[in-house]
């Protein structure tokens, strides 16, 4: 589910030289409880794509304000996104890790560096004032991981990619993808063209393993007729209601 409703936040497909753009995040139980801003660049000859997001009301409060930073950064190749690099980043005021995914296209492999900070207490026992003295100290960790393949895009480009033709798709069409990001994913994931409705196309996307096994809730997302998306949802969550993504800038 997690892996879905960043997903829906992140479902573009522009075709502008820059772009900006305000979305909020609502669950009906609640209002609204978080916003992004998308900020896409392209010149022809290489792109950067930069999602920022945070939860406020009841989800800042459950993430401890933490923000979101997502990254696909890259070359163009006849209006074809190539990513190079992507960063997964989350912040808050005592706690930062950063996923980088580099692509190394000429030997097949993909180099991953994850780096942690985070601020742990310690305490010690005084014996002559009888009680534990408590300290924070923040501790730094770094692990990297190689993977023997490549994907053409990540979780990002995979939406932006003109090469993917989203809004060429047919009613009920269905489409295939991966991207580098996640486990799920990199598995595979598996996008549905549900119908045109005026100048908007409608279209699910599900985990690939949940699709297979019938075991999880369609994610809904909607794009315009210039490859915007629109709105997208996720309903019935569990305790929460419904999930609405839209943009209102």
């Amino acid at each position: 589910m997690k892996q879905l409703i960043i997903l829906v936040i992140i479902s573009l497909a522009l075709n502008a030289n820059t772009m900006k753009m305000d979305y909020i995040g609502e669950l009906s139980l609640f209002g609204k409880v978080a916003s992004a801003k998308v900020i896409y660049d392209n010149d022809g000859k290489e792109y950067s794509i930069k999602i920022t997001a945070s939860g406020s009301g009841i989800l800042g409060r459950l993430t401890n304000d933490k923000q979101y930073v997502l990254q696909s950064i890259g070359v163009v190749e006849d209006g074809v996104l190539i990513p190079q690099k992507y960063i997964k980043s989350e912040f808050t005021q005592d706690f930062k890790k950063v996923k980088t995914y580099t692509i190394d296209y000429e030997n097949g492999k993909t180099f991953i560096n994850e780096y942690k900070k985070e601020r742990v207490e310690e305490s010690t026992f005084d014996i002559i004032s009888v009680k534990y003295n408590v300290t924070h100290k923040d501790v730094e960790t770094t692990k990297e991981e190689v993977l023997d393949t490549i994907y053409k895009d990540d979780m990002i480009s995979m939406f932006f990619n003109k090469s993917n033709n989203l809004l060429a798709m047919k009613d009920n069409e269905v489409k295939r993808m991966t991207a580098l990001g996640s486990e799920d994913t990199q598995e595979g994931v598996v996008v549905k063209h549900i119908k045109h409705e005026g100048d908007k196309s409608i279209f699910s996307v599900t985990v690939e393993k949940d699709y297979l096994s019938g075991g999880s809730k369609d994610a809904i997302f909607t794009l315009d007729d210039e490859n915007i998306l629109y709105e997208s949802r996720i309903d019935g969550i569990l305790f929460f209601g419904n999930a609405v993504v839209r943009r209102v800038k």
